[in-house]
């Protein structure tokens, strides 16, 4: 196994390329390259990180000056107090693992990086810096490593001539997320007389997203789709001021970006890094409103639009109607120049995250083969067939619904802490019911048309899981029937489902359905929560005796609440974490003892013997298996009949 080490320092593009990069990395080399991404640093240093970028892209001179400075640790302000922190925080990213290769996105990365290294010929590594950024990269003038990849073909020619200390420097595109690639292989051709479909991407304030709409609608030949996100309160202003006008369709939070921007013409958006380089990668021109709180740091992407001709600039609504209209007379020659300067830069980003994916495989799979270090596991394995001690959480959320993460995001959380079972229950409600038509609309729970990719992404997850961290991943839904009062409403967890089931049918048939693809129901949070996240739902504890015959088991602990009632009631109980970001794995899970093998993991909680919850705290890697195994045991919480253990 090579290992991949991907460090980021906050930013959100650095993140988004991360993701990105991991995904086609691990796409291409399979369970051959493991790819971890760590973010370093603390708050609030994010403005001194920028400070060091903004002297580095300056005068020589001062670069120079600021580069013995910072080498200076032990000297002034910056060194006693910033610097130490950061660069400490680097050395311990690296000291977790051995990793073949390095890559990073930010100049400071790469100088604690040299300052790791020192003067030695080998640093036992290899670095690649990825420059996101278009217009300003003289700050990466100082920064050594084996390769600085660029988006674009200026910064690197500007790069080479500069006699940097990268043995390698690539113009190889910025990478996009696959839905974004143009896959248009000619140029489109309205049909004459079919209207100009222009995406606004509202993030302005509502009285200048307004204005907007006004000036776009009085050009007839423009048909408006208005994006707002989870702004509801700026929708239904849209809808009103503006009536049935056939010519604009206000569409709230979008999953699928890329497909609707290939289905407009031009993009009105503001100058963000990740947005704009989406909007270039499908193949269309933009109009970038400039103005607001964060104007500098968007002046980058405004530079980039003005020399590769394939938008323009505006700042007022009168401003951006006037520039859209300027594209579209003389039968479109502005609007059709843009199209094809845009088309030609797509064609440059087509392929950037396979590229650098690819460089980055080919160059670990070249690097000299150590001794690795063993995997880090919570508990040791026995052999296969026996009974163990397994951690499992059966109670988690990913962006399919409410989740911070990705389904894959989610298993590599998971699978790199040493948990040995988990279940992804994404949201679903009853559209058959007011709450849940209103639920819908929030776009934060799954709809009838995303069930059949849930399921079969999590089926792939599922197979790279047990491949990668031996980790059983169960397939789920956790369905929402609420009603006007915390007495009507129920939640219930469907664990290891082949297939989708449909939430508006009755509670007890869902049950019936869930056991019939042999999976567990689980009563999420049946009792009243301490914690202010959610709303109480008893239902199914008011109506226990009836229900019982119904449900495997009850969540006796739900993230940070301990349902004692549940335990005193002797009833089957399991906890889960209610994992939907980071934060919330510290939290209760279940400890079971059984072989680890789906059935049995089914048939230990259906039984609820040797079932234990504990309380877990997340230190990453924190644990030697050997080591703290009788801690482990000996802070299970035992409740509920723990003779039957």
């Amino acid at each position: 196994m090579r290992d991949v080490l991907i460090l980021t320092n906050g930013q959100e593009e650095h993140h988004y390329a991360a993701r990105t990069l991991r995904d086609r990395i691990e796409d291409l080399a399979g369970t051959d390259v493991r790819v971890e991404i760590r973010e370093v640093g603390q708050e609030g240093m994010g403005s001194w990180i920028a400070w060091i970028r903004e002297r580095l892209g300056k005068k020589k001179d001062a670069a120079e000056k600021l580069l013995k400075w910072v080498r200076r640790t032990n000297e002034g302000t910056f060194g006693k107090s910033r610097w130490p922190q950061f660069r400490r925080s680097v050395a311990l990213a690296l000291d977790e693992g051995t990793p073949e290769l390095v890559i990073f996105f930010d100049l400071a990365v790469g100088l604690a990086l040299q300052e790791r290294v020192g003067d030695r010929t080998e640093a036992g590594f290899q670095r690649i810096g990825v420059a996101l950024e278009a217009e300003n990269v003289r700050a990466w003038e100082k920064v050594p490593a084996d390769l600085i990849w660029t988006a674009d073909e200026g910064p690197a020619a500007e790069l080479k001539h500069k006699h940097i200390p990268a043995k390698e420097v690539r113009a190889g595109g910025w990478p996009v997320r696959p839905e974004f690639v143009c896959r248009e292989r000619s140029e489109a051709k309205g049909k004459p007389g079919e209207p100009f479909r222009v995406l606004y991407l509202v993030n302005s304030r509502r009285r200048k997203a307004l204005r907007t709409v006004e000036r776009l609608l009085k050009n007839r030949k423009v048909r408006v789709t208005a994006v707002v996100g989870r702004e509801e309160e700026l929708k239904a202003d849209l809808r009103k001021a503006f009536g049935v006008e056939e010519r604009l369709t206000v569409r709230g939070w979008i999953k699928n970006l890329g497909a609707l921007i290939r289905e407009h013409d031009l993009v009105i958006t503001k100058p963000g890094m990740i947005t704009v380089r989406e909007i270039l990668a499908v193949g269309r021109p933009v109009v970038l409103v400039e103005g607001g709180k964060k104007a500098e740091e968007r002046k980058d992407m405004c530079r980039l639009v003005v020399r590769l001709g394939c938008g323009a600039l505006a700042d007022s609504p009168g401003e951006i109607a006037k520039r859209v209209e300027a594209a579209l007379e003389g039968g479109g020659v502005g609007f059709r120049e843009w199209r094809r300067r845009a088309r030609k830069e797509s064609f440059r980003a087509e392929g950037a995250a396979e590229r650098l994916a690819e460089t980055v495989v080919q160059r670990v799979r070249a690097a000299s083969t150590a001794d690795r270090l063993p995997e880090l596991r919570l508990l040791p394995a026995p052999a296969a067939g026996q009974k163990q001690l397994l951690m499992v959480d059966l109670h988690c959320h990913s962006v399919y619904s409410d989740g911070r993460m990705s389904l894959r995001e989610l298993v590599d959380f998971y699978g790199r802490r040493g948990f040995d079972a988990m279940a992804v229950t994404d949201h679903v409600v009853d559209k058959g019911c007011l709450i849940g038509r209103l639920v819908d609309l929030t776009g934060l729970v799954m709809t009838m048309e995303d069930l059949p990719e849930y399921f079969r992404a999590l089926q792939e997850e599922r197979n790279r899981a047990w491949i990668k961290y031996r980790m059983i991943l169960f397939p789920g839904m956790e369905f929402n029937l609420d009603g006007l009062t915390a007495k009507r409403s129920a939640h219930l967890l469907g664990v290891d489902l082949k297939e989708p089931i449909d939430p508006g049918m009755k509670l007890k048939a869902i049950c019936e359905a869930i056991r019939a693809q042999g999976g567990l129901t689980i009563a999420a949070h049946p009792h009243h929560m301490t914690s202010m996240w959610g709303r109480d739902t008893l239902f199914l504890w008011e109506r226990q005796e009836e229900y019982q015959p119904y449900i495997d088991a009850w969540e006796i602990g739900n993230r940070d609440d301990l349902f004692n009632p549940v335990g005193l009631k002797r009833l089957p109980f399991i906890a889960g974490s209610d994992f939907h970001k980071p934060k919330h794995l510290t939290s209760w899970k279940t400890l079971l003892f059984c072989e680890k093998e789906p059935e049995a993991i089914k048939a230990c909680i259906r039984e609820n013997k040797n079932v234990s919850i504990t309380l877990f705290r997340d230190h990453r890697f924190g644990w030697v298996a050997e080591e703290k195994r009788d801690k482990i045991q000996s802070t299970a919480v035992k409740v509920g009949g723990w003779s039957r253990t």
